[in-house]
């Protein structure tokens, strides 16, 4: 059994998610969209937009439509396919999370949903699709015995008539924590964000995550490949003053490597 499976768990007893199958990946009834199967021949333009975003970027990405409860649109990258083709994973739309989720996460799935939702309420119509939402999660390969971490981030896409979400741009990578969970929200027009407490499934606003200006040099470098020694060459400073920069960020970024703290500072739009 992995070793992620009671912590998942624990977590969900928390949040008073139920794990059994009727109730993995549900949707509310008033939460599901209303929407006239006329307006999908004016979806063409999303879906050549997201062709050309998959073409720049190396993570996987795809379209979900929560009015058919399937995808819209899915990229050749093969993390989320999980082994599957482009054409096998369109054809199984939600079926595909049964396949290849863990039920545990599928369970997370349907809080993390849940709560998102319940956020946008609270929000505008017109600024509901400024927020991302960002989440860990695991995937089952078809040539893989052991589940794999993936960080998946969100935006609605298009809304219906009554504010709930049509559409959603996904972008899937490997993540850059260890634990599924890990639940952000982004407001895109400012720096404020929000994140979804395990114990009581509420989301708490917390404060901005900043870097100073020598910690984000060191993070660019690193990124670069320099050493600590060149790191400190280049920015005129001590090899002991770059690894205390280190130490500072992997505080910072709740990481405990470079290359994780990369990947944070990256994700989260810090450098």
């Amino acid at each position: 059994m992995s070793t992620f499976a009671p912590l998942v768990r624990k977590m969900l007893s928390h949040m008073n998610v139920p794990c059994n199958k009727k109730d993995r990946l549900s949707l509310l009834f008033d939460i599901r969209p209303l929407v006239d199967d006329t307006l999908y021949q004016e979806l063409h333009p999303y879906i050549e937009s997201a062709k050309a975003l998959a073409r720049l970027t190396y993570k996987s990405l795809y379209i979900i439509d929560y009015n058919k409860m399937n995808f819209l649109y899915v990229s050749g990258n093969p993390l989320f396919l999980c082994g599957d083709s482009v054409d096998e994973v369109l054809s199984a739309g939600y079926q595909f999370y049964y396949r290849h989720v863990p039920e545990e996460d599928q369970a997370f799935l349907q809080q993390v949903n849940q709560a998102f939702s319940d956020f946008l309420r609270e929000i505008a119509i017109s600024e509901r699709s400024e927020y991302t939402i960002s989440y860990n999660f695991r995937i089952i390969p078809s040539d893989f015995k052991e589940p794999v971490l993936i960080n998946h981030q969100l935006t609605p896409l298009r809304l219906d008539s009554q504010g709930n979400i049509w559409l959603s741009l996904c972008l899937v990578s490997l993540a850059h924590s260890r634990e599924v969970g890990d639940v952000y929200i982004q407001a895109v027009n400012s720096n404020m964000q929000w994140r979804l407490s395990a114990k009581s499934g509420r989301w708490k606003q917390i404060e901005p995550l900043t870097l100073s200006n020598q910690e984000k040099n060191v993070i660019r470098l690193a990124h670069q490949g320099l050493s600590v020694r060149e790191i400190a060459d280049r920015i005129h400073r001590s090899e002991d003053s770059v690894k205390g920069y280190r130490k500072a960020l992997f505080q910072k970024l709740n990481v405990s490597n470079i290359s994780e703290a990369i990947a944070v500072a990256t994700s989260r739009k810090l450098i």
